[in-house]
């Protein structure tokens, strides 16, 4: 008798992700070091600290897009969520409206875009990038005609004080960050909705057939998502002070970029937290010490978009290795 593919493959994929972490995180360790000996400046207390308050932001952008890319989806709405959660922040505040109150008014925005993009997609069935490309440009010209094409600057303390403020030494955004890893981390790996994420990014008809809610599970994932661009957003703009027009411009592709280098696959079914971490920090580091060695911006762009090229091929050759793993009989195992 013979052991199923599921378990084949299963324990093939498992294998495949330690190899993916570990490159990343060596990956990492060979950037941070070329980067200390060659970039003036960079291990200086004051840039280390820039360099992960930076970093929240893709990393919170991130986690909410493994979630969608973990179920077989994507979403290129999350730069623009981040500037309308942003914007209506420090709108409400200017408004007179109480900042937890201001707070709860940005994240249920970020809700309602997931919830908005998830009705096309699973109501309607039309296709998640396209769906989600529209949203993209609905949401930022909502931003747009709410800040004139010109900053909306916040006067409250309490809201430059999520990124400029520190907890016993530690940056307030930093911590806020090490909470959405340990939520979103034990959610995706530990519990039964994790699960079923990763059951309908796999294969969704044998997920249905499993009993899984699979069109409930894909409201969640773009609500999970919306939810977290927008608290990126509010730290964003509170450590601007100001909302600015453009703001999450671009951040949907560096987040697809920071998963994919993490080691989620853009075809669904496979990813975790930590690796999108390591893969943030990786392009935090990486656009750092760009920018302290005065490389023009746009390189940056273009190692971004290369990274995510590579990403999809190495992510066929891991499908290609998974299936050709041998079918181990009891014997042999």
């Amino acid at each position: 008798m013979t052991t199923n593919n599921s378990g084949r493959g299963g324990r093939a994929a498992l294998r495949v992700i330690a190899i993916e972490g570990s490159t990343v995180l060596a990956a990492l360790i060979i950037l941070f070091v070329v980067s200390a000996i060659f970039a003036p400046g960079f291990m200086t207390s004051e840039n280390l600290t820039n360099v992960l308050v930076q970093s929240v932001f893709l990393i919170i952008i991130g986690i909410g897009m493994t979630f969608v890319l973990v179920a077989g989806g994507i979403d290129l709405s999350v730069g623009s969520t981040m500037g309308l959660s942003g914007a209506l922040c420090i709108y409400s505040m200017n408004s007179g409206v109480p900042f937890v109150l201001a707070l709860l008014i940005g994240l249920a925005a970020g809700a309602l875009v997931g919830l908005f993009n998830s009705y096309f997609i699973t109501v309607l069935r039309i296709a998640d990038f396209i769906v989600t490309l529209g949203t993209l440009s609905l949401v930022r010209g909502i931003v747009e005609l709410m800040t004139a094409n010109s900053p909306l600057d916040s006067r409250s303390d309490a809201f430059s004080f999520l990124t400029s403020g520190t907890v016993l030494g530690i940056p307030t955004a930093v911590l806020i960050a090490v909470a959405v890893i340990l939520i979103g981390g034990i959610t995706l790996a530990k519990t039964p909705m994790g699960r079923s994420i990763y059951a309908v990014g796999l294969n969704p008809a044998s997920a249905y057939l499993a009993g899984v809610r699979v069109p409930r599970v894909r409201v969640g994932v773009y609500v999970v998502s919306g939810v977290l661009a927008a608290l990126a957003g509010i730290l964003l703009s509170s450590r601007l002070s100001s909302a600015q027009p453009a703001a999450g411009t671009g951040y949907e592709l560096t987040a697809i970029a920071a998963a994919a280098v993490g080691g989620t696959s853009l075809a669904g079914g496979r990813g975790s937290v930590l690796g999108t971490v390591l893969g943030a920090l990786l392009l935090g580091v990486l656009q750092n010490s760009l920018s302290l060695l005065r490389v023009n911006a746009f390189w940056f762009q273009i190692i971004t978009g290369l990274m995510i090229v590579a990403a999809v091929l190495l992510d066929g050759a891991i499908k290609r290795f998974v299936k050709s793993q041998p079918v181990m009989s009891p014997e042999g195992a």
